[in-house]
């Protein structure tokens, strides 16, 4: 039997309760996470709300600054802290791959899904 939505919704709340901030790298970030990391920081970030099958988005964009002009951007990672802190996850970006001129990069979308297949 598959999990109700209320459980969907508690584990996505769980989730973002502790995924707090994120990171970009310009190549894979490996097992701990901490391969490639960009020079851009750790941004904090703010989740939606869960819908009722347990997905959720940021709520706003993610604007990176300080990354190399014109470097490579190759995925997001999240973190329970600003600094140090668990390794959560990465996600390997598409589209635009690389910090602007000026060296700045935006995540428009972290999107995590609660519905199972």
């Amino acid at each position: 039997m598959p999990f109700t939505n209320a459980a969907m919704v508690d584990a996505a709340n769980a989730l973002i309760a502790v995924a707090k901030y994120a990171q970009l790298h310009s190549a894979a970030a490996g097992t701990s996470g901490t391969s490639n990391v960009t020079t851009a920081a750790r941004l904090p970030i703010t989740w939606g709300t869960p819908t009722g099958s347990g997905s959720f988005d940021i709520a706003s964009p993610l604007a990176f600054t300080g990354g190399a002009a014109n470097g490579p951007v190759y995925s997001v990672t999240l973190w329970t802290a600003s600094t140090g802190g668990t390794f959560l996850g990465e996600f390997v970006l598409s589209g635009d791959t690389a910090f602007n001129a000026s060296g700045d990069y935006t995540v428009t979308s972290i999107a995590q899904s609660g519905s199972s297949s």
